[in-house]
């Protein structure tokens, strides 16, 4: 009988380890869904890069992504909020975005996780043509009292393309005139990097 017992506990004890490590793939994977759901907009009145996006991350966090210098990106919460301000609503550059990811793969170790995606993605910068791309992102996680956060969201590459149709007008915000920014990079470092 304890043999048999024991050979329970045992299997209780690796049930329990594989629910936690599944509750943690899936709250990861809603962080980065809630991420590019809070990016995507420019129609029917929602705009794109809404402030909630930055919920997703950690009060320390890089966002490690181009035009940024690799390695130079915004980090902290004032750094990230001015980046991202300049980019996003109807008065900015950056009106229409259209994003998700798929092919989540996620590694969790203990209370950090690295998670690998591919994200796909339709944008038109203000009087631009809209492009789609395509592109691999890398996001550190760490678990905190609010559940887990993004202290890095990096792209890992990728190519984008122009899109020879126009995207149809029909439900897209129309926009006020382009409010005066300067980017992040070119505040923080005097030049573009390119």
């Amino acid at each position: 009988m304890s043999d048999e017992l024991e050979a329970l506990r045992k299997e209780v004890t690796e049930l329990r380890t594989t629910v936690k490590l599944l509750n943690d793939v899936h709250e990861i994977n809603d962080v980065f869904f809630k991420w590019h759901f809070e990016c995507t907009g420019g129609f029917k009145g929602k705009q794109a890069g809404r402030a909630a996006a930055l919920e997703c991350l950690t009060e320390d966090a890089q966002i490690d992504v181009p035009p940024n210098p690799p390695g130079k990106g915004p980090k902290g919460r004032a750094e990230y909020t001015e980046f991202w301000d300049y980019f996003y609503g109807d008065e900015g550059p950056l009106p229409y975005v259209f994003q998700t990811s798929t092919a989540d793969k996620v590694v969790v170790d203990g209370d950090s996780a690295t998670q690998y995606s591919n994200m796909l993605g339709i944008f038109q910068a203000r009087g631009g043509q809209p492009t789609i791309g395509l592109s691999q992102r890398i996001n550190t996680f760490r678990r905190t009292p609010e559940g887990w956060r993004i202290c890095k969201t990096t792209i890992e590459g990728g190519l984008s393309s122009t899109l020879t149709a126009e995207l149809n007008p029909h439900g897209l915000n129309e926009l006020p005139p382009q409010q005066e920014r300067v980017p992040f990079h070119i505040r923080k470092y005097g030049a573009d990097p390119a």
